[in-house]
C-alpha cells in the first residue's frame, strides 16, 4: 500500500474531524449597532482588513503559492497589523475535484500539506489556520464563475453555461444554497464573522428592477435569510450596485461597480439591523478614471459623492469598504492615485470610519498591485497609509438605548436657499441624531418627539431630507427644492395642517400594464389616492393623472418618460411602484 497515500488520507481525516468538532461548538455571535461591529462579548471589532484572492480564479487556491508558503502568508498578514482577511471564492472552489497542484504549480517544499488536495480541502485548511492565529475571516462570494466576474448571482443565458463549474445553468436558489453551505461548514470557527453575499453586481442589476430576477434588494435579502438560518452568528455584508436609474437617487455621480448604496435611504434592505454591514467598493484613477477626477476641485469634490453613495449611512450601519486601493504612485493614474487614496483615508477619518478591506495582498492584481511588490517586499508607503487609517483602536461598548422607527407625516417649507430651517413633523423623532439633504450632512435639532428642525447645509442640492437615529432612518418622499445660495437664515415654519385634502399616504398595491409606449394608460390600484396632483414615470415628472376613486387611478405615459418606477404624489406624500414600468 502507498505510504504517501495513507499519510494524505490520515491528514484529510484530521481536517474533517476538526471541522466536524468545531461546527458543533458554540461560535461567537457578531452584531452591529450605531455604525459599529461587536463580538459576542460586547467588545468592538475594528476591521483592519486585506483581501487575499485566488480561490476565486482558475487556480482555486491562494495566489503565489508557487513562491510562498500558505502558512507563511497568513503569518505575514497578521504580523503587518491586519486583523481580518476577505477571501473571495466561487462555486468551483466548492465543487472542483481537481487537486490544486494540478491547477497551478504549488511549491511542495513550502506547501506540503496542500499537495493532492481539492480546492475545498485547501479552503478548510486555510480557514482553520487563519482562525487559529486570530484573523477575522470574511468569505466573499465573488462570482458564479472562476473564469471572470459575472454581473449577476445566477446564470440563465445558455451561451454562458460554459462559465459555470458544471456547464449548466446556475440559479439564484443554488447561490443561496452555496452561501448557506459555507456559513454552516465553518460555523465553529470563532473568527469567521461574515459573508459578503455577492461581488459587484452590475449590468441589468437594479436595487428594485422591473424584471425581478435582477432586483438586488430582494436577492440580498434572500441571501441574508439563507446565511442567518445556517449560521445566526454571522454578519451579512452587502455591496452597492452600479446605478439604480430610478429618478430618485443622484444620477450625476460616476460610480464603481459595487459603490452605489443610495437606494438604501428610501428602499432599505429588509435585513436584521444588528446583522447588516454595508460594504461599498471604491477606486481611484488606477482602476477607473472617473470624470470627477478631472475636475478643478479634485480631490475636494469627492467627499460629497462618497457621502451620497454610502457615507450617509455611517452612523446607522457599519460602512466597511470591501475593496479600495491602487498602485499608489506607479500605476496608470500616477501621482493622482496617491492623491485619491490619501483623500479617501482623510474622508474615512472625518466620518469616524476606521474599518475596511484593502485590495490586495499579493502583487498580481493588474490595476492595483498589492501590499507586496513584484519582489514580494512590503510596500511600506501603503502600510503607512493604512496605519494612519487604523489609528489606535479603542473599544466602544454596545448601546443599551432602545430606539423606534421614526415616521414623517409632513415637512415645510418645501423649498428655500442654503440656511433654510426646515421643520419636519411625525412620530418617534426623539432619538434623531443625523440628518442630510440629498446626501449632504446637515445640522438637526430635536424639538420634541414629534418635531425636528433641519438646516439646509452648504453644498446641498434638491432632494429628499433624511433623518436617522442610531438604529433606524426615514426620508421624505417629496424633495426639498434648494433655490439659491443662502443668506439670512429664515425662521422655521410650521408645515401645513395634515388634515388638508390629499394628506393621506397613498399606497400602490398593483399596476397594469407593466410596459408600453408613450400614451399608454396605466391603471394603479391601492388606497389613499384622493387628492393626488402629480405622477412621475421614470425621469418624467409630468404624467397626466386621473383619479377614478380613492382606490384607483390612471396615469398616461408622457413623452420623455424613461423606464422606472411610477410615482404618485399629493401635496404631502408620495408612493412609488415597487417595480419599474418598462417604456418601449
Amino acid at each position: 500500500m502507498n505510504v504517501t497515500l495513507i499519510g494524505r488520507v490520515r491528514a484529510l481525516l484530521c481536517v474533517a474531524i476538526a471541522i466536524f468538532i468545531s461546527s458543533n461548538a458554540i461560535a461567537a455571535g457578531y452584531t452591529t449597532a450605531n455604525g459599529r461591529i461587536y463580538d459576542a462579548s460586547g467588545a468592538e471589532v475594528q476591521v483592519r482588513g486585506i483581501s487575499h484572492h485566488g480561490f476565486n480564479s482558475t487556480i482555486l487556491q491562494p495566489q503565489f503559492l508557487w513562491a510562498m508558503g500558505w502558512k507563511e502568508q497568513i503569518a505575514q498578514i497578521k504580523s503587518l497589523g491586519f486583523n481580518a482577511v476577505r477571501v473571495p471564492f466561487v462555486p468551483d472552489t466548492l465543487y472542483s475535484t481537481t487537486p490544486v497542484d494540478q491547477l497551478s504549480y504549488v511549491d511542495p517544499a513550502r506547501n506540503p500539506e496542500l499537495i493532492g488536495k481539492t480546492p475545498l480541502q485547501v479552503l478548510d485548511l486555510w480557514m482553520a489556520e487563519a482562525n487559529r492565529v486570530g484573523l477575522y475571516i470574511l468569505l466573499d462570494f465573488h462570482s458564479v464563475s472562476m473564469q471572470r466576474q459575472y454581473p449577476t448571482w445566477f446564470v440563465s443565458n445558455s451561451a454562458d453555461f460554459g462559465l459555470v463549474y458544471n456547464h449548466q445553468a446556475y440559479t439564484a436558489a443554488q447561490w443561496t444554497r452555496d452561501l448557506a453551505f459555507v456559513a454552516k461548514r465553518y460555523a465553529g470557527l470563532k473568527y469567521f464573522f461574515g459573508i459578503d453575499v455577492y461581488n459587484e453586481p452590475n449590468g441589468d442589476v437594479r436595487w428594485v428592477a422591473s424584471d425581478t430576477r435582477y432586483s438586488w434588494k430582494a436577492a440580498a435579502e434572500s441571501a441574508s435569510s439563507a446565511i442567518l438560518a445556517a449560521n445566526p452568528n454571522l454578519l451579512v455584508f452587502v455591496q452597492g450596485i452600479a446605478g439604480n436609474f430610478d429618478g430618485v437617487e443622484r444620477a450625476d455621480i460616476p460610480v464603481n461597480w459595487g459603490e452605489d448604496l443610495q437606494p438604501q435611504a428610501y428602499l432599505p434592505l429588509n435585513i436584521p439591523y444588528n446583522k447588516l454591514v454595508l460594504s461599498p467598493h471604491t477606486y481611484g484613477p488606477d482602476v477607473y478614471n472617473k470624470a470627477s477626477f478631472s475636475s478643478t476641485q479634485f480631490p475636494a469634490n469627492l467627499a460629497a459623492d462618497w457621502d451620497a453613495l454610502f457615507g450617509q449611512f455611517s452612523l446607522t450601519y457599519p460602512v466597511v469598504p470591501g475593496e479600495w486601493g491602487g498602485h499608489y504612485g506607479n500605476g496608470a493614474g500616477g501621482a493622482k492615485d496617491v492623491t485619491w487614496q490619501n483623500a479617501f483615508v482623510d474622508y474615512l477619518l472625518k466620518k469616524g470610519i476606521r474599518n475596511g478591506f484593502y485590495w490586495c495582498y499579493t502583487p498580481n492584481s493588474g490595476d492595483t498591485g498589492g501590499i507586496l511588490d513584484d519582489n514580494l517586499n512590503v510596500r511600506q508607503d501603503k502600510m503607512t497609509l493604512l496605519k494612519r487609517l487604523w489609528g489606535s483602536s479603542t473599544s466602544t461598548p454596545p448601546p443599551t438605548t432602545t430606539y423606534v422607527q421614526p415616521v414623517l407625516t409632513n415637512f415645510g417649507p418645501r423649498s428655500g436657499p442654503v440656511g433654510t430651517v426646515v421643520a419636519l413633523v411625525g412620530t418617534g423623532l426623539t432619538g434623531i441624531n443625523q440628518a442630510s439633504v440629498n446626501g449632504v450632512a446637515a445640522t438637526v435639532k430635536v424639538v420634541s418627539a414629534t418635531r425636528v428642525e433641519v438646516t439646509v447645509p452648504s453644498g446641498a442640492t434638491s432632494g429628499s431630507i433624511r433623518l436617522a437615529n442610531p438604529q433606524y432612518n426615514v426620508s421624505t418622499r417629496l424633495q426639498f427644492k434648494v433655490t439659491g445660495t443662502g443668506g439670512t437664515t429664515p425662521a422655521p415654519t410650521t408645515p401645513p395642517p395634515t388634515t388638508q385634502p390629499g394628506s393621506a399616504q397613498p399606497y400602490i398595491g398593483s399596476f397594469a400594464p407593466i410596459s408600453g409606449s408613450v400614451g399608454t394608460v396605466v391603471t394603479l390600484s391601492g388606497s389613499g389616492f384622493s387628492g393626488l396632483t402629480q405622477a412621475w414615470v421614470g425621469d418624467a415628472h409630468n404624467a397626466a393623472v386621473s383619479v377614478v376613486s380613492d382606490t384607483q387611478v390612471k396615469v398616461t405615459i408622457p413623452a420623455g418618460a424613461t423606464t422606472g418606477a411610477i410615482g404618485l404624489l399629493n401635496p404631502q406624500h408620495a408612493a412609488f411602484t415597487p417595480t419599474s414600468f418598462t417604456v418601449r
